[in-house]
């Protein structure tokens, strides 16, 4: 398909992605900024006490090793976890609802466990930042709510049908809406005016080695394929791995480990 078809039916999308709420501009102004700003962090915490709430129990989860120390105040977590950690933990909580909401079936729980994935994995291969990575994994698949807003049933029968299956996903995006999650996730990464690593990596995490930045995209590639519910047809491609320069053998105890970690970030939520 040419271009400019492609950025014709991309345009029919537009009226259907989500609008930054305030604290969701806040929250990706935190993404945008290399450096913390503790103080916005600060005030976006104090306008809304239920992200407050939400946020502190997260921090002092054992998810972050944290639950023998009580951190009670915002730069007591920067100090502790890191900026990014807790922008990260912002980040989720604040698209929670969207993600809930406006997405298909579990998509915030799945979402948590790609982002958990992607998070173990950089740390197993140093190739970028854990933290980096979480993020990275809790947006890539952005683009299904997209098309969830625009095609509601239709695309809701067609998630489920395939039930994890996200390469069978893509094919039928891409026969019948003529355009696919990726590509949509991307450009609403664009609109959002985030990072050039975001927006390359929702856009080709299913082919990383279309991508600019291919560990990042590879990362979560791998990731989508170690959390998949399908693992039989949702297989690690190994000239994927070749190119990445990557070792990967068994990943169901890394499977374990990542779903167990996941289980205790949304444990964390459940009483909200």
């Amino acid at each position: 398909m040419a271009d400019n078809q492609y950025n014709e039916i991309a345009k029919e999308y537009e009226h259907f992605m989500p609008p930054l709420s305030e604290p969701m501009a806040r929250a990706l102004d935190a993404i945008r900024s290399p450096q913390a700003d503790t103080r916005a962090l600060s005030r976006l915490l104090m306008q809304d006490t239920i992200l407050a709430s939400k946020t502190f129990r997260l921090v002092n989860s054992p998810y972050f090793g944290s639950a023998q120390r009580q951190l009670a105040s915002i730069n007591k977590a920067l100090l502790s976890l890191g900026a990014m950690k807790v922008k990260n933990i912002i980040i989720t909580l604040v698209l929670q609802k969207l993600y809930d909401n406006d997405g298909p079936e579990d998509f915030f729980n799945h979402s948590i466990a790609s982002a958990t994935a992607c998070e173990y994995i950089a740390n197993e291969y140093k190739t970028i930042n854990p933290d980096d990575a979480f993020i990275l994994g809790f947006l890539k698949d952005i683009g299904m709510i997209i098309l969830k807003s625009k095609h509601s049933d239709s695309y809701v029968n067609f998630y489920n049908n395939c039930k994890g299956d996200f390469e069978e996903l893509l094919k039928i995006e891409e026969e019948n809406y003529g355009i696919t999650h990726s590509e949509l996730g991307a450009r609403l990464c664009e609109k959002w005016e985030l990072p050039s690593i975001l927006v390359d990596t929702v856009r080709y995490h299913h082919n990383p080695k279309l991508a600019k930045i291919p560990f990042a995209a590879g990362i979560v590639y791998i990731a989508d394929r170690v959390v998949s519910i399908k693992p039989e047809t949702m297989a690690v491609d190994s000239s994927v791995l070749d190119y990445l320069q990557v070792s990967l053998s068994d990943t169901a105890p890394a499977r374990e480990k990542i779903m167990a970690r996941a289980d205790i970030f949304l444990k964390q939520l459940s009483d909200f």
